[in-house]
């Protein structure tokens, strides 16, 4: 077999196939590509439109997009969305309202419906309150 007949065979394929492949191969990477986004709208991420915007202008840096997978990926019990406005960031553990150390509550019995109220929210789990709870009880 010579070259033209090895051509032939190739160009013998129907022309709707290749093109069909082609545009299998080309949405199966763009799904790669945008898979922290995808990633982030499924999981509901608090901070989904961050990084679906950081996804589209800066995700083909192959270092930053295994940035963008991994915090797409993070626990959600760790992320915490922004509210009213307080602090930045994603990785935000908790408001200064809602602070066990220091004088935000002279009164341990506030302190404690504060935390009671944290982990009904989800934001802290059975673990993390028996702890704040153990260091508020040895603070008095």
């Amino acid at each position: 077999m010579d070259m033209t007949d090895y051509t032939q065979q190739i160009n013998a394929i129907n022309p709707y196939l290749s093109l069909l492949i082609f545009a299998i191969l080309m949405l199966s990477m763009l799904a790669l590509y945008f898979l922290p986004s995808i990633i982030a709208i499924m999981r509901q991420h608090p901070q989904k439109w961050l990084l679906i915007g950081l996804n589209v202008f800066a995700g083909w840096t192959g270092f930053f997009w295994i940035g963008l997978l991994i915090w797409a990926l993070w626990p959600k019990e760790k992320l915490v969305a922004f509210q009213d406005g307080q602090g930045w960031g994603p990785y935000q553990a908790h408001d200064r309202t809602q602070s066990f150390g220091g004088s935000s509550s002279d009164r341990p019995t506030e302190t404690l419906e504060q935390l009671a109220q944290m982990k009904d929210r989800g934001a802290l789990t059975e673990a993390e309150f028996a702890k704040a709870k153990e260091r508020l009880i040895n603070r008095l």
